[in-house]
């Protein structure tokens, strides 16, 4: 039989969600609450279940079902696919003023689902507040990384990115919302940026929730400086209708006020950059403003300092899971 796992939470009546494919193209779900092992010894099961969306809901606790758990299923069963309804472009939307991260450096490859680090530097497939995407690279150890630390370096082939005004580049993780605007699915990812790829300059990453109760994991508020906060919104779609100033722009509505795109911003121009970093100093830090940086690097924070970053009860493999940078203006190096 061939293995995956179960999981549900509810957001709204019914919603199961924060779906992955797992190594055998089947659901692993990434989500908050307990996780269940199950053998799947017949297509039958996996079929039965993503016709009866409110069946597989009650079956693992969540008692308010409906159909659209099973339009969650079938829609994270599918490659790149997410309950937000029309595919994922291969094809990047903007010509200027949004530019995505296309190459990596010495990445971790595994041959499991979310080992391809080219899912990191292909496309952004947002699957909305509540639904984790699937277009999405799970961060891995590599020669790159800090001792013991799990991480992705990425850059943008030919490019550096240059200090604007504002967000100069926003991270897509795969966060996703749970039940309430203080409750989300997060695995933090501290951000740095070099010129060189060895000497690297942060912000400030912190996580001021005390110990790692969901309510303090699961509650944004309790982070600064670091990606993996807000859900991807935007999806290169035919339906997508924002602009690329959009993706740098924030909105408020009913969860707050966030990046129009979702995902977490960040601006060289902060009071907090250079405030840490292997190599950083004020030197390079006024450099990088000044000139911009070519390569950015996302390090799981839970592998860089536990204790600083508790893990969440829920995560399966406390990583990181990327589904690109994109920068706000760039130049040739």
């Amino acid at each position: 039989g061939q293995q995956f796992l179960w999981s549900r939470n509810l957001v709204a009546p019914g919603a199961c969600y924060g779906w992955k494919l797992g190594s055998q193209g089947l659901p692993e779900i990434k989500n908050p609450m307990k996780h269940f092992a199950h053998t799947y010894a017949s297509s039958l099961l996996l079929t039965v279940l993503l016709l009866a969306g409110n069946a597989a809901c009650s079956l693992f606790g969540n008692s308010e079902g409906s159909d659209d758990g099973a339009a969650a299923i079938l829609a994270a069963a599918m490659p790149g696919g997410s309950s937000s309804g029309s595919a994922c472009l291969a094809s990047w939307p903007y010509s200027s003023g949004a530019y995505l991260a296309d190459s990596s450096v010495n990445p971790s490859i595994r041959a499991d689902t979310f080992g391809d680090p080219l899912l990191a530097q292909n496309r952004i497939c947002g699957g909305g507040w509540s639904t984790g995407g699937t277009d999405v690279y799970t961060l891995g150890n590599s020669s790159e990384c800090e001792t013991g630390e799990s991480c992705l370096v990425l850059h943008w082939n030919g490019k550096r990115v240059l200090n604007g005004s504002g967000i100069d580049f926003v991270v897509y993780e795969n966060a996703f919302l749970i039940s309430s605007p203080s409750r989300y699915f997060i695995e933090a990812v501290i951000v740095e940026v070099s010129e060189d790829g060895a000497n690297w300059c942060g912000w400030s990453p912190n996580y001021s929730g005390g110990d790692s109760t969901r309510a303090n994991v699961q509650n944004p508020d309790n982070y600064t400086d670091v990606a993996g906060l807000t859900p991807v919104l935007f999806k290169q779609s035919d339906t997508n209708t924002l602009g690329a100033a959009d993706l740098f722009s924030t909105t408020a509505d009913e969860y707050g006020t966030h990046l129009s795109g979702g995902g977490d911003g960040f601006d060289l121009s902060s009071a907090n950059f250079g405030s840490t970093g292997n190599g950083c100093n004020t030197t390079l830090r006024d450099s990088l403003r000044s000139g911009g940086f070519v390569y950015v690097r996302l390090t799981t924070a839970n592998s860089r300092n536990p204790t600083a970053f508790p893990a969440n009860p829920d995560s399966f493999d406390q990583q990181g899971d990327i589904d690109g940078v994109v920068a706000r203006s760039v130049a040739d190096r």
